[in-house]
């Protein structure tokens, strides 16, 4: 079997070489990978001599990243985008994903990073390095980092191993074709000095009650829907995201016989909705995030839109039914 990671193509090498400073920035409402992916290439550019500025729109709302909200910043700075610094999009699979932050920049020449498998390309030919096959948007990075030339030393493995790490569900939603790379680049990882038990305990501890329970709240409000093939939850506007979707999805795919979770959250005149599907499913919810607007992979995937939770459940059931139908 051969590796999941393509060649890197060298203009997107070249312009990563060739560049005064970067610009690096993922979505907005991070997760795990999308600030790990910044940091580790933030630490990559700054291992070839070159200056960085992070930003993002945040909120940083899940614990496991709102200690790295002081290394951010919500825009780029004059002085610095003087310079024609590049633009490194990460973790992003359409331009409205960054957000804000995106929009004082998103003239300057750029590169994407990711391992979202549908979505609208924004970039020159040549200048993204998208594997849909990566657990992780920082495996994808590790690929980077390799082709340029940069030694793996502990602050760069700890940035990978964490976007790794959380995207997977600590391994969970490896494959036998994914879990031999992501696996090798994790042994890397840890022989750079990284420790899996560490890392999980601070991503797992402190933790307040008041969310578990927020998050029994959900789990509680779940209804089957399309013949009980899949599950509507809902997230009311008062509750606090933070890592609540992880266990909200974590504990309800186990469900016998369904299919799928649509996890509804009340934005107060929008409506993000997350969906995830088993893998032995079938179920495409990239495909169906995407035609919504949204994008993802086949299995984990989102969008928002416009309107009433009642409209969303509409309109998110309406893309699901001819799916499970395939």
């Amino acid at each position: 079997m051969g590796s999941i990671f393509p060649p890197c193509d060298e203009r997107l090498l070249d312009a990563i070489r060739n560049a005064s400073g970067a610009v690096i920035l993922a979505h907005k409402n991070p997760d795990g990978d999308a600030i790990a992916s910044s940091l580790a290439m933030a630490a990559i550019l700054e291992r070839m001599g070159k200056r960085t500025m992070l930003l993002n729109d945040g909120p940083f709302l899940r614990s496991d990243i709102r200690g790295f909200e002081c290394l951010f910043r919500k825009e780029a700075d004059d002085d610095f985008l003087s310079s024609s610094p590049l633009v490194i999009v990460l973790d992003c699979s359409t331009p409205d994903r960054p957000g804000e932050a995106f929009r004082k920049i998103e003239n300057l020449e750029r590169i994407v990073i990711d391992h979202h498998s549908s979505g609208v390309p924004f970039t020159k030919e040549g200048m993204s390095y998208i594997v849909p096959k990566s657990p992780s948007t920082t495996l994808c990075i590790n690929e980077v980092r390799k082709a340029l030339g940069i030694d793996l030393d502990e602050e760069i493995a700890r940035y990978l191993y964490l976007g790794f790490a959380t995207d997977s569900g600590f391994y969970h939603f490896l494959s036998s074709e994914t879990a031999p790379d992501a696996l090798e680049a994790a042994a890397s990882f840890c022989r750079a000095g990284v420790s899996p038990y560490d890392v999980y305990d601070e991503l797992h501890d402190g933790r307040k009650l008041s969310d578990i329970k927020d998050m029994a709240k959900v789990i509680e409000s779940a209804e089957p829907v399309l013949g009980g093939r899949f599950l509507l939850a809902y997230q009311s506007a008062d509750m606090k995201d933070g890592k609540l979707s992880d266990g909200v999805y974590a504990s309800l795919l186990e469900t016998e016989g369904i299919l799928g979770v649509a996890l509804l959250k009340d934005k107060e005149g929008t409506v993000e909705i997350g969906l995830r599907s088993k893998h032995k499913s079938g179920v495409d919810v990239g495909k169906a995030a995407a035609s919504i607007g949204g994008g993802g992979h086949m299995h984990a995937a989102g969008a928002t839109v416009e309107g009433s939770m009642d409209k969303a459940r509409e309109t998110i059931l309406s893309v699901l039914e001819p799916l499970i139908r395939e």
